[in-house]
Parts: C-alpha cells; sequence; structure tokens
C-alpha cells in the first residue's frame, strides 16, 4: 500500500508541476497579448491623427516647410516604434506556446509583466501628445492673422476718371 501512495503522490505532483506550468503559459500569452494591443492601439491612433495634423500644419505654415518636416519626423518615429512593438509582441507569441525556450518560467513572467506595465503607458502618452499637437494647431488657427474668407477689393476712388484719362 506504501509503494502504491509513493507513485499516485508522485503522479500528483507530476499533474500539479503540468498545470503549474500550463498556468504560467496562459499568463505569459496573456501579457503577450495585451502588450501587442496597446502598441497596435497607439500605432493606429497615430495613423489616422498624421494626415489631418499634417494637412493643418501646412496650411498654416507654407513657408516653413520645416515646421510640418519636424512634426511628420516625430509622428512617423512614434508610429515606426508602436509597430515595431507590436511585430515583436506578435513574434513572441509562438515563442509562449511551444514553452521549451524559457526554462526560469517565474523570471520571465516578472520580465513581461515589467513588459507590459510600460506597454501600458504607451497608449496614454501617445493621445497625450497627439492632443497637445491638436491644441497648438488649434490655437495657432484661431491666432492667425490672415482671414479666411476671400480677399476684400482695394477702395475705389470717389471720381471715376474715365478710361482715357492722364495717370495721376
Amino acid at each position: 500500500m506504501d509503494f502504491l501512495s509513493i507513485i499516485l503522490a508522485a503522479l500528483g505532483i507530476q499533474r500539479e508541476r503540468a498545470s503549474k506550468a500550463s498556468d504560467r503559459r496562459i499568463e505569459a500569452y496573456r501579457l503577450v497579448s495585451e502588450v501587442s494591443a496597446e502598441a497596435a492601439q497607439a500605432a493606429n491612433m497615430v495613423a489616422t491623427a498624421m494626415p489631418g495634423i499634417m494637412r493643418r500644419l501646412q496650411v498654416l505654415y507654407p513657408d516653413q516647410p520645416e515646421i510640418p518636416a519636424s512634426c511628420s519626423t516625430t509622428l512617423t518615429t512614434m508610429f515606426t516604434q508602436a509597430k515595431q512593438l507590436h511585430e515583436m509582441a506578435e513574434g513572441y507569441k509562438p515563442t509562449v506556446e511551444k514553452g521549451s525556450n524559457w526554462a526560469d518560467w517565474e523570471l520571465a513572467l516578472r520580465k513581461l509583466h515589467e513588459w507590459r506595465s510600460t506597454a501600458s503607458l504607451l497608449r496614454p502618452q501617445t493621445e497625450t501628445i497627439i492632443r497637445r499637437y491638436e491644441e497648438l494647431l488649434t490655437q495657432a488657427e484661431l491666432d492667425w492673422d490672415e482671414p479666411l474668407s476671400p480677399p476684400q477689393q482695394p477702395p475705389r476712388s470717389e471720381r471715376d476718371r474715365g478710361w482715357d484719362a492722364p495717370p495721376l
């Protein structure tokens, strides 16, 4: 009877280990998926806002091409980095599914939690930057000296001198 209980206990321990490994793998996959979703949302926010911001900048500053170029560089960098992060997270998914590459799952989960907490700041910061650009553009549009209506005609002289009058 003792031998049978030892074997059953060993089987129970193995089953518990397998269950823990499965739980860790599920947790790791969830964290990687959340990072991927955050990065994709940030990239979509930039891609959606960029054309409108660039168009407004070109209208406001047609004689200063470095301003739209600088803004374009900033927004393009944000978009590229968000896409890179998304692709990196998507690349980790097969590794997590296989589960054989990481020997220490506790360390891997700790690192993934840190990565997730860092990635959770991506969307709010992206939203703040885009909102700030739009606020600055709105303020510049309100302060713009040039009227948006067609230019007014110069005032005419009181007396019409006729078509063949000598120059003044």
